[in-house]
């Protein structure tokens, strides 16, 4: 084909496609890190890592009368490779679906049907602790600093994703929202008994109003006829470049476990001056019969602009076990960040 018959059909494509996805918007977050790791398992290497990468798109349709369709399809990247060799073949470079949904939106709220984030998970962000999310200062414990024996990182609180949420979101008023949403057990997915449309139900209560962010979270799963219930609370307060909050948990039949317990409790603090800030973490844990866990993390942010970041990270971690083991973790990480 001539070249110039290519050129013209490529400008073609490239001017239909705004007009063909006017209200689609592609978007996403890279964040990767450079980590000095020292665990207690003898493990002590430099790795680098994608943290919560992700590729989305997203789009809506005026419906009329206030009305509009809404959707959502979002998944993660690994901007590491998802390899731990080295030479040219590395991984798929793909994880797993992240908030996936389509639904309605209006004056009266949103309503939504797919994978997402439980209310209470939304809860939990909507407090305003999480100083900077998903590097090794993160309070969410699926955020680990060492995943070996079983052993958690500095995070300590449970957030949850859910499949097959059906979930309503309403309007603020006067800064307070709230959520609620129902996720189907689909018949043994949980236990012969989970068979009902609410098997599995979270709500979540927030408020944003003059520098105060508070929440408030709860979540129950059953499975195999075990009940576990979560209950978060969390508040922090912004006045003029400090930032102090405090977080909260308590969870029943942890791990659905009958009659075993978890607490944890979080301190956060962060302090911006122009285009930087300094965050400081500390987190304490508990199980019952099982271990105590505390952890705290320093890090310091510069922002070369609303979307590009890198940030200097360190997290360390004391986990003592009631049967008399003890483990210390600690890790030193420079990452950068990138939304679009």
């Amino acid at each position: 084909m001539n070249k110039k018959l290519i050129a013209a059909a490529i400008t073609a494509a490239v001017v239909a496609a705004p007009a063909a996805f006017a209200e689609s918007v592609v978007y996403g977050k890279f964040h990767t890190s450079i980590d000095k790791v020292d665990f207690e398992d003898g493990t002590d290497n430099y790795q680098v890592n994608s943290r919560a990468s992700r590729l989305g798109f997203k789009g809506s349709e005026d419906l009329g009368n206030g009305l509009k369709a809404i959707y959502q399809a979002e998944f993660s990247v690994q901007t590491d490779g998802n390899d731990g060799g080295v030479g040219q073949d590395g991984g798929d470079g793909w994880g797993g679906q992240r908030n996936t949904f389509i639904g309605l939106a209006g004056d009266w709220g949103t309503f939504l049907v797919g994978r997402h984030d439980t209310p209470a998970k939304v809860a939990f962000y909507a407090s305003g602790n999480e100083r900077l999310g998903d590097s090794v200062i993160d309070l969410n414990r699926g955020n680990t600093i060492n995943a070996s024996n079983g052993r958690q990182g500095i995070g300590v609180f449970s957030e949850y994703r859910a499949d097959n949420a059906i979930a309503y979101v309403s309007p603020s008023f006067g800064g307070f929202t709230v959520a609620a949403a129902a996720v189907p057990g689909e018949d043994g997915n949980g236990g012969a008994e989970d068979d009902g449309l609410a098997d599995h139900w979270s709500v979540g209560a927030m408020f944003n109003s003059n520098g105060l962010k508070a929440s408030v979270g709860y979540q129950s799963t059953e499975v195999a006829d075990v009940e576990q219930e979560v209950f978060q609370v969390g508040a922090s307060m912004t006045m003029n470049a400090f930032s102090i909050g405090a977080q909260y948990e308590d969870t029943q039949n942890y791990g659905q476990v009958d009659d075993q317990d978890y607490t944890a409790w979080a301190l956060t603090g962060k302090f911006t001056f122009g285009n930087n800030a300094v965050s400081l973490v500390w987190t304490d844990a508990e199980a019952d019969d099982a271990y105590d866990q505390t952890g705290w993390g320093l890090a310091a942010e510069h922002n070369f602009s609303k979307r590009t970041k890198v940030y200097a990270a360190y997290a360390a971690n004391e986990v003592d076990y009631d049967g008399g083991d003890q483990f210390d973790d600690d890790v030193f990480s420079l990452g950068m960040i990138h939304d679009f």
